[in-house]
Order: C-alpha cells, then sequence, then structure tokens
C-alpha cells in the first residue's frame, strides 16, 4: 500500500513540474529570439555606417541595413553625422515574442570614419 502512495505522489510533483519546465523552455526561446535580432541589428548597423563612411548618400546607407536585415523585416534607421570625419547609424528592430509578451525594442549603433574622396582638382584651362 505505501508502495502505491509513492507513486501517486510522484505523478503529483511531476504535473507540478512540467508546466515550470515549459514556461522555462519559453522563456528560453524568446531570450534567444532577442538575442538573435541583437546580431542582426548591430551586423545592419555596421553594414550602414561603412556605406555611409565611403561617402554615399543617406539613402544608400539606409538602403544597405535593409540589405543585411532578412526580407520583409521592418526597422528604423537613422543616419547622423558624428562628427565632421564620422558618421553614426541607429537600427532598431521590433522582437515579437510568444503568446501576447508587448513586443521588446532592440537597438544597435555603429559609427565609422569617413573615408576620403578625391583630391578636388582646380578649375581651369
Amino acid at each position: 500500500m505505501a508502495d502505491r502512495l509513492q507513486r501517486g505522489a510522484v505523478t503529483v510533483e511531476l504535473v507540478g513540474v512540467i508546466p515550470l519546465l515549459v514556461a522555462v523552455t519559453l522563456a528560453m526561446v524568446g531570450l534567444i529570439a532577442v538575442a538573435r535580432d541583437q546580431v542582426l541589428a548591430q551586423s545592419a548597423a555596421r553594414e550602414g555606417a561603412r556605406e555611409a563612411a565611403l561617402g554615399s548618400d543617406q539613402a544608400r546607407a539606409v538602403a544597405a541595413v535593409r540589405a543585411a536585415l532578412p526580407a520583409g523585416r521592418a526597422a528604423r534607421v537613422t543616419v547622423v553625422p558624428a562628427a565632421s570625419d564620422r558618421v553614426r547609424v541607429r537600427v532598431e528592430l521590433e522582437v515579437r515574442l510568444l503568446f501576447g509578451v508587448p513586443p521588446v525594442a532592440v537597438r544597435a549603433e555603429a559609427v565609422a570614419l569617413r573615408e576620403p574622396g578625391p583630391v578636388p582638382r582646380a578649375a581651369g584651362p
């Protein structure tokens, strides 16, 4: 009789632990999604900063950021001069989590030194 009660207690304990394990697993999946998107945002910001550092216009830098992200991924991109010789690119992604948890904003920033352009030629004959 004692063995039967013992088996019942183990079953009840297992029923209590399984939802906790599922919750921990889902939290880990959400954390992995945030980490993945942080890496994506940082990589895209670097690509945009490289493009902007080459002296191209802001639209090309934004296009480089969007090309570095997965197709259709929405992002807020800001390209601003950090100093007279630097450019700063900020990327913000919205990470949607599981089961109605409010989205989390992931931000990344990259700064690049502007590349020197060609030497201007003197006008005249």
